[in-house]
């Protein structure tokens, strides 16, 4: 079924935002480390996957499993795939102005962040906003937008181009935790709760005529929500752990290396406390 021509939506925008972050991208920073363009192709790629797979069609009235991958896409792992693409000498540069740095400053706050991060996902998921912006095309658009702007301010803390906006690796590990239990929360509620979250998704009109193949295959409305659930609970905690742990290693690779008192002839050297 998901080979279907029915539910892969090939004129979706989501081609065109894809290619204008590219074109932008290699007219701006022309000389930008491989490494760089990579991430930038990857979250163009997993914007276009959004959208124009099986998990766009089906997110857009059908399953709201595919709705809750769609989010998460948008609002952290297409958001970390851009700010990781930026390339740090281009962006110190920039970050000198005084009005960007100002800027950068307030951004690297955690508690803006966090709670455009958290607060998102828990805002659109409040029944009738989440109903409204399946049903309308243009509070849709604002919800995805509004993800993706969030997912950058969430991220900046922690992947901000420029080494003084990002949070020390232990207030980043706080940070990502307490992020993680937030979206624990949240997807306890809508994986345990009889109440339906999203009620656009509970009687679904069947435009495409795959209703009875979904149901067929066991993914009745409320296993459905079960699943959306179970998709905002351990996915974004997984990658929260993933972060957490390079922080980790971050702060040990600091603590390794420290620079003792200068000796009598001021020569003083690092060295590794690993040393014999």
């Amino acid at each position: 079924m998901i080979w279907d021509h029915a539910l892969w939506h090939w004129t979706s925008l989501a081609w065109l935002v894809a290619l204008v972050w590219v074109a932008l991208y290699l007219i701006v920073f022309r000389r930008a480390a491989v490494h760089g363009l990579r991430s930038l192709v990857l979250g163009a790629s997993l914007m276009v996957l959004a959208f124009v797979s099986p998990i766009g069609v089906l997110a857009d009235g059908y399953l709201f499993s595919a709705h809750m991958v769609q989010h998460l896409l948008l609002l952290l792992v297409i958001p970390m795939c851009l700010l990781l693409s930026l390339p740090k000498e281009k962006m110190a540069q920039w970050f000198e102005n005084a009005r960007l740095d100002r800027a950068g400053r307030m951004l690297s706050h955690p508690v803006p962040g966090w709670v455009c991060g958290v607060g998102a996902m828990w805002l659109w998921h409040v029944p009738v906003l989440c109903s409204a912006a399946t049903q309308n095309a243009g509070i849709g658009c604002l919800r995805d937008t509004s993800f993706l702007l969030a997912g950058l301010a969430f991220w900046w803390p922690i992947f901000a181009p420029v080494q003084r906006y990002r949070l020390p690796p232990l207030s980043g590990i706080s940070y990502l935790f307490s992020a993680c239990i937030g979206c624990t929360l949240l997807g306890i509620y809508i994986t345990f709760t009889t109440i339906t979250v999203c009620p656009a998704f509970a009687n679904p009109v069947d435009r495409l005529h795959v209703l009875t193949s979904l149901y067929d295959a066991g993914l009745t409305p409320a296993i459905d929500q079960q699943l959306g659930g179970l998709l905002m609970w351990v996915p974004p905690c997984s990658l929260y752990v993933g972060v957490i742990i390079s922080l980790l290693c971050r702060w040990y690779s600091n603590t390794e290396t420290v620079t003792p008192p200068e000796s009598p002839g001021g020569y003083g050297r690092p060295f590794s406390t690993s040393a014999k």
